[in-house]
């Protein structure tokens, strides 16, 4: 059954000091202000977020009695995340269907401290961010589970009886998974983009272009940190444990980290944390011993072993990636746009933002192939890809909309900012030389924009045939340009 990411519409609302806090951290020109004040409005949250800052989650020396003492000695920055987490335990409880929800926050708060502890033991100076990272990287799951529990059961029962990834269950039912639900969530919310790319893409961070090097060292954190938690919390340990020590050799973190030095660290700071959100353990094994004996279970089985499983469990990733993705440029192929317009149209529809929809076709690029091969236009192809990948933002989309046409979704953007974008995007393309063989490519492309406008019915079929219009009357024009219908 196939839905759309605006149908998430059953999720609790925040409480006062949560969207206060959020409003603060939107207003990226100053420093997060009265984070005291703000939480002395709600004196529950004030005394949980005072117990914390008393736990060894800090390890402070001497136990703090007030707010204002807490934000001078700590920062704002270490509690505003803090206080965020009360909220989010609270607005996502238990409602009493299938879901573990006990579980699930006793593993995102296992993700959260481990994250933070990776970040303090590699000398990073965003230790606080990636904590708040760690703990709402799955949130996107229980988005789903409130909004639609019956589809969502059919998601658990899927990985129950078939085995196959959790995105990958997701994707079959409903057509998106819970990384994009939960970029859908933090998006709504007005969380820092910061997030945006290390949720979305914490399964597979090789996505992510080398070049976004903070965006991809959040990821690889993101993505260890949740392999670790596997080993604690998923059943197959073993499997989980050669991954995380494959992943540690690959980031370069092994002369850093140890994980046995993580789990008993991890398990000092969460034990008295879980109580403090009203969080019961699921078992009193320690953290430590599980790890032992997952590391006593791995020596008997080889590396080559293994190793051929990791490889079984990418390759039925790749299958599921290879059905929504282009086989030559690896952008979203035409299906996944239609699928992304209906879902764009929906959620303008409902909650009435504005955004852009544009066709973008290459100028004669049929000389392209006819001067340098098609092995040379193939090689065009996908560096214009990558290209356009790394000049949009995370919550946007590009796909390869067939042959050497592109299609764009601006999500919640005016038209007027959608332009510049695209008019930005047009002229970078313009100077974007690409190397083949001793040659130098130059490529432009025409452009056609239309807008999806908040609040108005429309069909998509009207839509690309506005933004088709307007493209060709860029063609028509001279090429090179950018026209809006």
């Amino acid at each position: 059954m196939k839905t759309s990411l605006c149908s998430l519409d059953d999720l609790p609302a925040l409480p006062g000091v949560a969207l206060e806090i959020l409003e603060q951290i939107r207003d990226t020109d100053k420093p997060l202000a009265r984070l005291a004040e703000i939480l002395a409005t709600d004196p529950p949250i004030s005394a949980k977020v005072l117990n914390v800052v008393n736990s060894p989650f800090f390890g402070l020396a001497r136990k703090i009695t007030n707010l204002p003492h807490a934000v001078n000695l700590l920062g704002e920055e270490s509690l505003k995340y803090i206080a965020l987490s009360f909220s989010l335990v609270n607005a996502f409880k238990d409602t009493g269907n299938f879901f573990d929800y006990t579980g699930f926050w006793q593993k995102s708060f296992a993700c959260a401290v481990l994250c933070r502890l990776i970040a303090r033991d590699t000398g990073r100076t965003d230790a606080e961010d990636l904590y708040f990272l760690g703990l709402i990287h799955d949130i996107g799951i229980l988005a789903m589970v409130r909004s639609h529990p019956k589809q969502y059961a059919m998601v658990e029962k899927k990985i129950s009886q078939e085995g196959i990834f959790r995105h990958i269950a997701e994707n079959e039912t409903f057509g998106y998974n819970h990384m994009e639900a939960g970029a859908y969530l933090i998006e709504t919310w007005g969380l820092p983009e910061i997030f945006t790319a290390p949720l979305v893409h914490h399964h597979r961070p090789a996505n992510i272009s080398p070049d976004r090097e903070a965006d991809l060292a959040r990821t690889r954190i993101l993505h260890l940190a949740d392999e670790i938690c596997n080993i604690l919390h998923a059943p197959d340990k073993t499997v989980h444990l050669a991954v995380a020590k494959q992943l540690m050799d690959e980031y370069d973190l092994s002369r850093k980290i140890r994980l046995e030095a993580l789990a008993e660290e991890m398990e000092y700071q969460i034990k008295p944390l879980l109580p403090l959100f009203d969080i019961d353990r699921h078992s009193d094994t320690a953290y430590a011993k599980i790890l032992e004996d997952s590391k006593k279970e791995m020596y008997r089985l080889s590396f080559d072993m293994l190793s051929k499983i990791r490889q079984q469990q990418e390759a039925i990733e790749n299958l599921s990636t290879l059905a929504s993705r282009d086989g030559l440029t690896r952008l979203n192929n035409y299906k996944s746009f239609k699928d992304a317009l209906d879902r764009e149209m929906a959620g303008a529809l409902r909650y009435g933002y504005t955004s852009v929809l544009a066709l973008a076709d290459l100028d004669t690029f049929k000389a392209v192939n006819d001067t340098y091969g098609h092995v040379a236009g193939d090689h065009v192809l996908q560096e214009i890809s990558r290209f356009f990948m790394e000049n949009i933002r995370d919550s946007d989309f590009v796909a390869r909309y067939g042959g050497e046409e592109f299609a764009f979704i601006l999500t919640k953007t005016t038209l007027e900012d959608g332009y510049k974008t695209l008019d930005r995007i047009r002229e970078q393309l313009s100077r974007f030389g690409i190397e083949y063989q001793g040659h130098c490519i130059s490529v432009t492309m025409s452009v056609g924009v239309t807008s999806v406008q908040g609040g108005k019915d429309a069909e998509a079929a009207d839509l690309m045939r506005q933004a088709d219009s307007a493209m060709y009357r860029a063609k028509n024009a001279g090429r090179n340009r950018i026209f809006v219908f």
